[in-house]
C-alpha cells in the first residue's frame, strides 16, 4: 500500500485522526504525503462525495487504500456499514482496497475509552480513578449518547479544540472503545493488503 485516504464525516473526526494516525501507522507514513484526512460537512456530504473520491483515487498510479469513517449516532451500525460499503463497491472501479468504520455512537466514545487522557484534558472535572471501572468508560460504545454524558461530567467544550487535545493524549494501545480498536485494526490490516 502506497497511500491511504481517510474520508470522514466531520472536522472533529479529522482532527482526531490527524493526531492519532501517526501513533498507529508505521513511522514512514506522513500526513499529507502518503496519508490524507479529508473531512466533509456531515453524513450526506460524505455519502455524496464517495463516488467522486473512488473515481479519483482509482485513477492514481499507485496503490491507494480508502477508509470511510462515520459516527453511528442513532443508526443501526450494521445497516449503516452495509449502506456505505455498497456505495464504495458500486464506484470502486480499480478496485481500491477499502474499509468502512463506524464510530459507536459518537466520537466521544473513543474519548471515554481512555480515562487517563480525559483526566489530562479535564483535570478538575474528570478523575480517572472514579470512572475507570464504570461501564461509561470500560464499555463506552454501549453509551447511546456519549457526547451528552461527557458534557454532563466536564461541562461544555469546543468539539474541534477538544478533538485535537484528546487525540494528543490518547494512548492507542489501551483504549477501551471497541469501535476505536476496530478502526485501528482495519487501518493496520489495510496497509498490509
Amino acid at each position: 500500500m502506497d497511500r491511504l485516504e481517510f474520508l470522514v464525516e466531520e472536522r472533529s473526526i479529522a482532527e482526531v485522526l490527524k493526531v492519532i494516525l501517526p501513533k498507529i501507522l508505521p513511522q514512514s507514513w506522513t500526513l499529507d504525503e502518503n496519508f490524507f484526512v479529508r473531512h466533509h460537512n456531515g453524513k450526506s456530504d460524505l455519502k455524496k462525495s464517495i463516488p467522486q473520491k473512488f473515481k479519483a483515487f482509482s485513477s492514481l498510479p499507485y496503490d491507494t487504500g480508502i477508509v470511510v469513517v462515520q459516527d453511528q449516532d442513532a443508526n443501526d451500525c450494521k445497516q449503516l456499514k452495509k449502506e456505505l460499503s455498497q456505495i464504495c463497491e458500486q464506484y470502486n472501479s480499480k478496485p481500491c482496497p477499502y474499509r468502512v468504520r463506524i464510530v459507536c455512537h459518537e466520537l466521544e466514545a473513543w474519548y471515554l475509552g481512555d480515562v487517563n487522557a480525559l483526566e489530562a484534558v479535564f483535570p478538575h472535572q474528570f478523575k480517572a480513578n472514579k470512572y475507570k471501572n464504570k461501564d461509561l468508560c470500560s464499555h463506552p460504545d454501549n453509551i447511546v449518547t456519549p457526547k451528552n454524558r461527557l458534557k454532563n461530567i466536564v461541562g461544555e467544550y469546543s468539539q474541534v479544540a477538544i478533538a485535537r487535545e484528546m487525540a494528543s493524549r490518547m494512548d492507542v494501545n489501551i483504549n477501551k472503545s471497541e469501535s476505536f480498536n476496530q478502526f485501528k485494526k482495519g487501518v493496520l490490516d489495510l496497509i498490509k493488503s
